[in-house]
């Protein structure tokens, strides 16, 4: 057995450290691949962290007027040619909605999830609007729903009759002249 202690080799033939060249050209582009791979990243971040920031904004800056919104759904309503009964009951239903939707903006009950007869009982307990005016609304939504509901129906010129007299009243409401 050759003696190991004072010899310059390693026992069994293993070899020491070998000077080799370091690849630093290698290291340089993996490097420069990890500093792309980031900048993309955070691109890629700031990207949708900006778009989904705007969306709310954009929103939030323009808010819709609901009163506005039903003067112009009865501008936008007319009648349909040829007047039939299922064109009548569309028509009814649509201005009944419109006005529900103007009553529950003034007097903050929750009018167009109710039948008729709630919303009659919520009208009739409604200190907001004047006693007329409350026989009005009721005789007219009574109406509305008998054209949908009992299969009556009402000729053009009396069904655009009703259209301004709802318009009016959407009008009225808005202002608050009808309390």
């Amino acid at each position: 057995m050759p003696e190991v202690a004072g010899s310059s080799q390693l026992p069994h033939g293993i070899m020491g450290l070998q000077p080799q060249s370091f690849p630093w050209m290698t290291v340089i582009l993996i490097g420069l691949g990890l500093v792309l791979l980031a900048l993309i990243a955070f691109l890629v971040w700031k990207h949708l962290r900006s778009g989904a920031a705007l969306k709310p904004e954009t929103a939030a800056l323009r808010p819709e007027d609901p009163w506005q919104r039903l003067e112009l759904s009865m501008d936008g309503l007319s009648l349909a040619e040829p007047w039939t009964r299922e064109a009548c009951e569309d028509y009814f239903f649509r201005l009944s909605f419109a006005l529900r939707e103007a009553l529950e903006l003034r007097t903050g009950l929750p009018i167009t999830g109710q039948t008729w007869a709630e919303t009659k009982r919520s009208l009739e307990k409604s200190p907001a609007l004047s006693a007329n005016f409350q026989e009005d609304l009721i005789k007219f939504l009574s109406l509305a729903d008998q054209l949908k509901f009992a299969g009556q129906w009402r000729d053009a010129a009396e069904s655009q009759e009703w259209r301004e007299k709802v318009k009016a009243w959407i009008h009225e409401l808005r202002r608050g002249a009808l309390s």
